[in-house]
Protein backbone atom coordinates (compact mmCIF):
# COMPACT_ATOMS: atom_id res chain seq x y z
CA UNK A 1 0.00 0.00 0.00
CA UNK A 2 1.64 3.15 -0.97
CA UNK A 3 0.34 7.10 -0.45
CA UNK A 4 1.38 10.38 -1.88
CA UNK A 5 1.92 8.07 -5.15
CA UNK A 6 1.99 11.15 -7.88
CA UNK A 7 0.70 8.87 -9.88
CA UNK A 8 -1.77 10.47 -12.66
CA UNK A 9 -3.94 9.40 -15.74
CA UNK A 10 -0.37 10.07 -17.74
CA UNK A 11 0.92 6.92 -15.93
CA UNK A 12 0.06 3.61 -17.77
CA UNK A 13 -0.28 0.70 -15.73
CA UNK A 14 2.75 -0.42 -17.51
CA UNK A 15 4.71 2.10 -15.85
CA UNK A 16 3.74 1.50 -12.41
CA UNK A 17 3.45 -2.39 -12.45
CA UNK A 18 5.15 -4.57 -10.22
CA UNK A 19 5.70 -8.43 -11.73
CA UNK A 20 3.39 -10.99 -10.21
CA UNK A 21 0.86 -8.13 -8.74
CA UNK A 22 -1.89 -6.13 -9.54
CA UNK A 23 -2.29 -2.72 -8.89
CA UNK A 24 -5.12 -0.80 -7.87
CA UNK A 25 -4.94 3.14 -8.11
CA UNK A 26 -6.92 6.46 -6.90
CA UNK A 27 -4.98 9.00 -8.87
CA UNK A 28 -5.86 12.43 -7.69
CA UNK A 29 -6.75 14.76 -10.23
CA UNK A 30 -6.64 17.96 -10.75
CA UNK A 31 -3.71 18.69 -8.11
CA UNK A 32 -0.38 18.13 -7.37
CA UNK A 33 1.41 14.96 -5.74
CA UNK A 34 -1.36 12.91 -3.81
CA UNK A 35 -2.83 9.71 -4.98
CA UNK A 36 -2.81 6.03 -3.36
CA UNK A 37 -2.20 2.55 -4.82
CA UNK A 38 -2.50 -1.12 -3.31
CA UNK A 39 -0.70 -3.90 -4.67
CA UNK A 40 -2.18 -7.05 -4.01
CA UNK A 41 -0.24 -10.69 -5.42
CA UNK A 42 -1.73 -12.25 -8.41
CA UNK A 43 -2.48 -15.06 -7.22
CA UNK A 44 -4.73 -13.85 -4.75
CA UNK A 45 -8.53 -12.99 -5.79
CA UNK A 46 -8.70 -8.97 -5.03
CA UNK A 47 -11.19 -6.18 -6.68
CA UNK A 48 -11.87 -2.64 -5.70
CA UNK A 49 -15.00 -2.42 -3.22
CA UNK A 50 -16.89 0.72 -3.43
CA UNK A 51 -18.88 2.38 -0.67
CA UNK A 52 -22.29 3.51 -0.84
CA UNK A 53 -22.53 7.30 -1.32
CA UNK A 54 -20.00 9.47 -2.63
CA UNK A 55 -16.53 9.26 -1.98
CA UNK A 56 -15.31 11.84 -4.79
CA UNK A 57 -13.41 14.16 -2.66
CA UNK A 58 -11.36 11.90 -0.75
CA UNK A 59 -8.34 10.06 -1.63
CA UNK A 60 -9.12 6.73 -0.27
CA UNK A 61 -9.39 3.55 -1.82
CA UNK A 62 -10.62 0.22 -0.33
CA UNK A 63 -9.70 -3.08 -2.07
CA UNK A 64 -11.56 -6.31 -0.67
CA UNK A 65 -9.22 -9.56 -0.73
CA UNK A 66 -10.59 -12.73 -0.02
CA UNK A 67 -11.90 -11.71 3.89
CA UNK A 68 -10.13 -8.27 4.10
CA UNK A 69 -11.00 -5.05 3.11
CA UNK A 70 -8.23 -2.88 2.88
CA UNK A 71 -8.41 0.62 3.20
CA UNK A 72 -5.43 2.97 1.60
CA UNK A 73 -5.53 6.79 2.48
CA UNK A 74 -3.81 9.96 1.86
CA UNK A 75 -5.27 13.25 3.99
CA UNK A 76 -3.36 15.96 3.02
CA UNK A 77 -2.78 18.65 5.32
CA UNK A 78 -4.69 21.14 2.55
CA UNK A 79 -7.69 18.93 2.32
CA UNK A 80 -10.13 20.42 0.06
CA UNK A 81 -12.81 19.22 2.63
CA UNK A 82 -13.55 19.27 6.04
CA UNK A 83 -11.94 16.75 8.19
CA UNK A 84 -14.84 15.68 9.78
CA UNK A 85 -16.96 14.84 6.76
CA UNK A 86 -13.71 12.10 5.95
CA UNK A 87 -13.67 10.76 9.55
CA UNK A 88 -17.73 10.48 9.24
CA UNK A 89 -17.25 8.79 5.56
CA UNK A 90 -14.62 6.44 6.96
CA UNK A 91 -16.96 5.57 10.16
CA UNK A 92 -19.71 4.64 7.45
CA UNK A 93 -17.32 2.54 5.29
CA UNK A 94 -16.49 0.60 8.53
CA UNK A 95 -20.33 -0.01 9.22
CA UNK A 96 -21.08 -0.92 5.63
CA UNK A 97 -18.26 -3.77 4.95
CA UNK A 98 -18.75 -4.87 9.00
CA UNK A 99 -22.80 -4.89 8.02
CA UNK A 100 -22.69 -6.61 4.80
CA UNK A 101 -19.36 -8.97 5.50
CA UNK A 102 -19.88 -9.64 9.49
CA UNK A 103 -16.33 -11.83 9.95
CA UNK A 104 -14.24 -9.54 7.43
CA UNK A 105 -10.67 -8.43 8.61
CA UNK A 106 -10.45 -4.27 8.09
CA UNK A 107 -7.02 -2.84 7.42
CA UNK A 108 -6.67 1.22 7.13
CA UNK A 109 -3.35 2.15 7.14
CA UNK A 110 -2.06 5.26 5.22
CA UNK A 111 -0.73 9.24 5.81
CA UNK A 112 -3.48 10.64 8.01
CA UNK A 113 -1.47 13.84 8.43
CA UNK A 114 -3.50 16.04 10.72
CA UNK A 115 -6.67 13.43 11.19
CA UNK A 116 -7.14 12.87 15.11
CA UNK A 117 -5.94 9.25 16.22
CA UNK A 118 -8.52 9.29 19.08
CA UNK A 119 -11.44 10.71 16.09
CA UNK A 120 -10.60 7.66 14.11
CA UNK A 121 -10.52 4.56 16.69
CA UNK A 122 -13.59 6.19 18.29
CA UNK A 123 -15.53 6.79 15.21
CA UNK A 124 -15.15 3.12 14.03
CA UNK A 125 -13.93 1.25 16.84
CA UNK A 126 -10.73 0.33 15.12
CA UNK A 127 -7.71 -0.63 16.57
CA UNK A 128 -4.47 1.91 16.28
CA UNK A 129 -1.35 -0.59 15.77
CA UNK A 130 1.61 2.17 15.18
CA UNK A 131 3.25 3.87 17.64
CA UNK A 132 6.14 5.09 16.87
CA UNK A 133 6.59 8.90 15.22
CA UNK A 134 7.09 8.37 11.53
CA UNK A 135 7.52 11.56 10.50
CA UNK A 136 9.99 13.68 13.05
CA UNK A 137 8.24 13.83 16.31
CA UNK A 138 4.64 13.02 14.63
CA UNK A 139 2.11 10.05 14.38
CA UNK A 140 0.81 10.42 10.58
CA UNK A 141 1.64 7.58 9.12
CA UNK A 142 -0.60 4.96 10.66
CA UNK A 143 -2.53 1.38 10.41
CA UNK A 144 -5.78 0.57 12.09
CA UNK A 145 -7.07 -2.64 12.03
CA UNK A 146 -10.59 -4.17 13.14
CA UNK A 147 -9.35 -7.37 15.39
CA UNK A 148 -5.57 -8.10 15.85
CA UNK A 149 -3.66 -9.77 12.57
CA UNK A 150 0.09 -8.95 12.44
CA UNK A 151 2.48 -10.02 15.10
CA UNK A 152 5.12 -7.27 14.17
CA UNK A 153 4.76 -3.50 12.97
CA UNK A 154 8.19 -1.95 12.65
CA UNK A 155 8.58 1.98 11.53
CA UNK A 156 11.92 1.48 9.31
CA UNK A 157 13.64 4.03 7.28
CA UNK A 158 12.22 4.65 3.81
CA UNK A 159 14.05 3.32 0.77
CA UNK A 160 12.42 6.18 -1.51
CA UNK A 161 13.42 10.01 -0.80
CA UNK A 162 10.98 11.02 1.86
CA UNK A 163 11.12 12.66 4.99
CA UNK A 164 8.89 9.74 6.13
CA UNK A 165 9.78 6.42 7.51
CA UNK A 166 7.98 3.20 6.25
CA UNK A 167 6.01 1.16 8.45
CA UNK A 168 5.71 -2.29 7.56
CA UNK A 169 3.43 -5.19 9.10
Amino acid sequence: MLTETHFKSKHSVGFVSIPDYTVFRRDRSGRRGGGVAVYVHSSLISSTWMPTGDNISFELLWVHVGNTFIGSLYHPPRALYVTDTLTSFIEACVIEISTVHPSAIIILAGDFNQLSDSDVVQNTGLIAIVTQPTRAASHLDRIYVSCPVYSTVRVVKSLVRSDHYAVVA
